[in-house]
This record gives C-alpha cells, structure tokens and sequence, in this order.
C-alpha cells in the first residue's frame, strides 16, 4: 500500500497505461492470424487489407508507448527498475513491429501456397500467438505485484507464468524449425528464389512474435529478483 500512495503523490502510475499497451499490442499480434488465412484463402485484397489493419494498430500502440513513456520521467519514484520497465516497453512494442512487419512482408509479392507449408503455418500461428497472450497476461500482473510490494504469493504465481511462457516458446521455436526444414529442404528447386527469401523473413518474424514474447516475461521475473 506505501508503494501505491508514494505513485499517488508524486505521479499517476505508469502500470495501468502499460497495461492498455499489452492489450493493444495483443490485438495487433492476433490480426495475424486472419492475414494468413487471407493468403491461405488466395485472397490477396483481403491480405492487403489485413496488412493495413496491422499498421494502424501498430501506430496506435506506438501513441500509448509513448504515452507510457511520457509518465516516466527520471525523477519519479518507482518500485522497479526504471531500465527494467523501459525494456519491457521496448519488448512490448517489438512485438507490434514484428506483426506490421509480417504483413508488410505479405505484401511485397504475391506468392505461391505450397501445401506442405499450409498445415504447419495453421500449428506455429496459433502457437506463437499463446505466446503473446502469455506474456499480457504477465504483464497485467504487475498492478497487483506493485500493490504487495512484490513480495508473498502473487510472485510465486508470476513465476509460474513466466516458467509456462518460456515452455510455449520453446514449442513454438521447434515448429518453427521444422517449418524450415520444410523450406528449405523438402520443398528444394519448386520453391521460387524471391518467394523462398520472403518466406524466411515471414518465418524469422513469426519466430520473432513469440521471441520479443518471451523477452517482455524475462524482464518482469528481474522484477521480482529485487
């Protein structure tokens, strides 16, 4: 309660606006999935478009960072790390990067579906964006570390979250691997070169979502290590 009346006095929180930042930043990851449906349907206005609702979201998280970032001046008092927190930020406005970058991706060239790359594609989004889900979920828990002082029961929950964040990316790293496999030896000479290059950008960004996921839940357990 002291950490919350110290926030009061000198500044508003910058928890509840980080917050809205997770939220935004989730919903920016999760046009993702419909994007690859467009491309999977060969409905590549739909992609256009999908691509465009992606950059817009983009731009409206990037107007709540800087929001976020606009209450942390060096002078206030926090109960964290002010570095710590900035990286989380950072972290959280990667993964919108990361989905506008896919989308921009789709929309370089029109490229062909190979099928041996459908069913794993419809495995590793939706697994990746379990990633992004898990870290907002953590970062929504900051407001109630910040109330018990980051101390007692509420840690060791976040703990486990942020232990259940690093299995889910490791399980969408080994889909993403072998999505590469796929790429790059199963579908050999029937792959064009300008489509084989795109593909792998749009597969590191894919891997990129669940990565920047799991560096924004790293940053929070260096919370509760203080």
């Amino acid at each position: 309660m002291m950490v919350r009346s110290i926030l009061g006095i000198f500044a508003e929180s910058p928890f509840k606006p980080l917050k809205e930042l997770g939220h935004k930043v989730g919903e920016c990851a999760h046009e993702v999935g419909p994007l690859f449906d467009s491309f999977f349907a060969g409905d590549y206005d739909a992609v256009r478009s999908q691509a465009e609702k992606i950059s817009q979201l983009e731009y409206e998280a990037d107007k709540i960072k800087d929001r976020v970032r606009d209450k942390l001046p060096k002078s206030i008092f926090l109960p964290v790390d002010r570095r710590d927190l900035l990286a989380v930020i950072s972290s959280l406005d990667a993964i919108a990067d990361c989905a506008e970058d896919i989308g921009i991706l789709f929309t370089l060239r029109e490229m062909e579906l190979h099928d041996q790359m459908v069913e794993p594609l419809k495995i590793l989004v939706p697994q990746v964006l379990l990633v992004v889900d898990k870290a907002i979920e953590i970062i929504d828990q900051l407001d109630a570390l910040v109330e018990v002082g980051f101390k007692g029961e509420q840690v060791d929950k976040v703990r486990k979250m942020i232990d259940e964040l690093g299995r889910l990316e490791h399980e969408a790293d080994l889909t993403q691997d072998a999505l590469a496999r796929t790429l790059f030896s199963d579908l050999g000479d029937d792959i064009k070169p300008g489509s084989l290059f795109l593909w792998n950008k749009i597969l590191n960004k894919v891997g990129d979502l669940a990565n920047t996921s799991e560096k924004a839940g790293t940053r929070v357990r260096l919370f509760l290590a203080k």
